[in-house]
């Protein structure tokens, strides 16, 4: 078995796997909120009359659009962009939700990295703000939402009025907040009680009412693997008491949930899972193999009621007594004494730092003046309801119809003052709210930043090697608040268990993971040998893809003797993001290749990257993966490209990177039949073996026959012709005679696979 180590000198290389904590992406430019930018869309008027009448609301069918986006920064304008409704009940309201979807008729087209817009036309809503308040609020209780922001919205030049402008939930917003994004993500809707249903995953897929899958897995949709959620339920449901902590903590970030779950009832978001089983993702993070919450379509709160529901009044610590059915995501946590507690310090938390009225009334405040201006000649947002433009002013104080209860600032008074009365705080153990493990070539970094109701006096790292006996050492506090200890790592793997105590100031003491059993692989193991071939940087006439597209692509080659599982790995265009784009679930046999369309367009394929290559220079490399700490496997920084050449190791698989006379694309780089007549005349025959096509060169060229070994002529081409289809004939080897001006014949052999 040919397999290489990776020398621990020479690279320093750093990767890092997390967990609970969240990356937050800067607002950006299409989120900006101290203004509202303007959105344009042309349409055929036909094709608007089509997308808004009555029959078809309930269509999903995209129209090609013209999109202009207009700030104070500039005017930015998108042809050929999709556009339909979007939403349940409210696409057949007035005021109905659009979907704006960047790549639907260009593949791979981005908006300031964003492939799609959810603009919500907010009809129940009369202050066309209790969204925003609560994406907002949410936000700053550290839970990965989604950006959002207002903008006024323009249809064939008719104003549509004040809309929410709502980031899109795939893969892009998971590579913008997760550390790992390949994972599956499922979008949630009614009935999603997540109960157990049985060990079937084809009962959840095909939980679909209303035509409408409950549990709709939204990435790698050629594998259709519902196996993770599954899990999850079962453990959620079915995982007795005692062991219910343990088990959950490896499947579910709970820390990240509790938060949720005071969120939703400081907001009253009765049309999530809590109560209405309804409006939420969540994403399987296959690297800590963990779920993660993600809060979806939070626009029924803050007051508005259809139930006659007192909302802000009702019972923190039991929030489903109006419920008579299972919430096992609700009821199995807070069942949990520990988190029951937690859940009690995050509330205390949010109703002391920020959700209260000295906090936010100046926020609404300010929000009001920037947008009012807009609401004034909102025609679209009186259909429903008949709010008027004083109904908008007023509802930031006051209540106005049956179903909003409140007004903004006197629904957040109700609420904290009820939600203070009922609180019960008790002492809560030191928790684990953010954990990050560090290698490099030859130390690992471990650290924790922990929370709790005291001042934390002592934190110790217990661990053991290969399970030979227990030591532990005392974590040091960092100035950006973690605990950490370095561990010197030797070059031979060795399995360490793992876990941290953390005590308090009133001696209370906690454990993370709970059940003491973190583990992680220590050194390197070998890598098998996979080279990066060949690759082209910048593609415009040579080959195409499956669409037809002239793409950027790289050339992976298996140059060992075994075969090599191609899931475990990566490719990356930067070397501090090593597991971008996990390869294609295939094997590749010895002395094999792999294409790799490098495109910026997963969406493609499993054999599209979610990055394409810069003709100017950049990095490309193949890594292992987070059990062997993203091992560099094969890697090379290049320089300027040249168009449609591409760049070979010469020899194949071993040499260094040079430019191609021709590209080999999937082949042997040293597989040129070099023919050389005795006046130097030299004439090329490419690839070989071949597949569809062969390039012809040489000087003075005027015939090319291609024989069958029977002597059967099968193809013949006169003059100096490069290219040659030879896609009609079949697998075996064949004889090409090139005859040049002198008459001089030469003959090689061709072998077709």
């Amino acid at each position: 078995m040919q397999l290489k180590w990776l020398a621990l000198i020479g690279w320093l290389f750093l990767s890092t796997t997390s967990w609970t904590q969240y990356m937050t992406p800067d607002i950006g430019y299409v989120f900006q909120d101290n203004e509202v930018p303007r959105i344009d869309i042309l349409m055929d008027q036909d094709s608007l009359d089509i997308l808004l009448a009555d029959n078809n609301r309930n269509s999903n069918h995209e129209f090609p659009v013209s999109f202009t986006f207009t700030t104070s920064q500039g005017i930015e304008t998108l042809e050929n962009v999709g556009f339909r409704l979007r939403g349940n009940t409210s696409r057949s309201s007035s005021k109905p939700s659009f979907k704006v979807s960047f790549n639907s008729f260009e593949s791979g087209r981005k908006f300031y990295d964003l492939e799609k817009l959810n603009l919500n036309g907010e009809h129940n809503d009369p202050s066309i703000m209790r969204s925003k308040l609560c994406w907002d609020t949410y936000a700053m209780m550290d839970i990965p939402v989604s950006r959002v922001n207002h903008v006024e919205l323009y249809v064939n030049d008719d104003y549509r009025g004040l809309y929410i402008n709502v980031e899109h939930i795939d893969e892009e917003y998971i590579a913008k907040r997760m550390t790992e994004s390949s994972g599956n993500l499922f979008k949630c809707l009614w009935p999603a009680d997540l109960v157990y249903l049985g060990s079937d995953p084809i009962i959840y897929e095909e939980l679909a009412p209303f035509g409408r899958q409950a549990y709709d897995l939204k990435t790698n949709t050629a594998q259709n693997d519902y196996t993770d959620l599954v899990r999850f339920i079962n453990i959620l449901n079915n995982t007795p008491p005692e062991n219910f902590q343990c088990e959950i903590e490896k499947i579910f970030d709970v820390n990240n949930y509790l938060k949720v779950i005071v969120m939703d009832i400081l907001t009253s978001n009765w049309d999530g899972p809590i109560i209405n089983k309804n409006n939420f993702y969540l994403y399987h993070d296959p690297i800590i193999d963990r779920f993660t919450y993600i809060p979806y379509d939070l626009d029924n709160t803050v007051g508005i009621d259809f139930f006659n529901i007192d909302w802000p009044s009702t019972d923190i610590y039991n929030w489903v007594e109006n419920v008579f059915e299972d919430r096992p995501i609700y009821s199995k946590i807070m069942s949990v004494p520990e988190y029951r507690d937690r859940f009690s310090f995050y509330m205390d938390k949010a109703i002391t730092e920020f959700f209260n009225n000295q906090y936010l009334n100046p926020y609404l405040d300010l929000k009001l003046d920037l947008i009012k201006a807009y609401r004034f000649d909102d025609v679209y947002a009186m259909g429903d309801y008949g709010y008027t433009y004083q109904d908008f002013l007023n509802s930031y104080e006051m209540p106005f119809t049956d179903h909003v209860k409140y007004g903004l600032k006197d629904y957040i008074e109700t609420r904290v003052s009820t939600a203070s009365d009922q609180l019960s705080l008790n002492d809560v153990p030191p928790f684990v709210v953010d954990k990050h493990v560090d290698w490099s070539e030859n130390q690992i970094i471990f650290n924790y930043l922990i929370d709790g109701m005291s001042s934390i006096t002592g934190v110790t790292f217990h661990y053991s090697i290969d399970g030979v006996e227990w030591m532990e050492a005392v974590m040091t506090l960092d100035q950006s608040g973690y605990y950490t200890y370095v561990f010197n790592v030797d070059v031979d793997p060795v399995l360490m268990t793992y876990y941290i105590e953390a005590r308090d100031e009133n001696n209370l003491v906690s454990f993370s993971p709970y059940c003491k059993d973190a583990t992680v692989q220590l050194g390197f193991k070998p890598t098998y040998d996979l080279v990066i071939n060949e690759f082209m940087a910048s593609n415009t006439t040579s080959r195409q893809d499956e669409f037809g597209e002239h793409e950027d692509w790289i050339e992976i080659y298996n140059n060992g003797d075994v075969t090599v599982p191609l899931f475990d790995y990566y490719l990356t265009d930067n070397p501090n993001d090593p597991n971008k784009w996990k390869l294609p679930h295939v094997t590749l046999s010895p002395d094999s290749y792999l294409i790799i369309w490098a495109d910026d367009d997963n969406s493609q394929g499993d054999d599209h990257t979610n990055f394409s290559l810069k003709r100017s220079g950049e990095f490309i490399g193949i890594f292992d993966n987070h059990l062997n700490h993203y091992a560099v496997v094969d890697s090379i920084t290049y320089l300027e490209q040249t168009e449609d050449v591409s760049f070979e190791r010469s020899p194949n698989g071993i040499g260094a990177f040079a430019f191609a006379e021709y590209p080999t694309f999937g082949y042997n780089n040293d597989a040129v039949s070099h023919l050389q007549e005795k006046d130097e005349v030299v004439i090329e025959i490419y690839p070989n073996p071949a597949v569809d096509h062969i390039y012809v060169t040489g000087d003075e060229i005027q015939q090319i026959n291609i024989f069958d070994v029977s002597g059967r002529l099968l193809i013949s081409h006169s003059g100096n012709k490069n290219q040659i289809d030879v896609s009609d004939l079949s697998s075996g080897l064949f004889l090409v005679e090139l005859i040049n001006l002198q008459n001089k014949k030469t003959i090689s052999k061709l072998v077709i696979r």
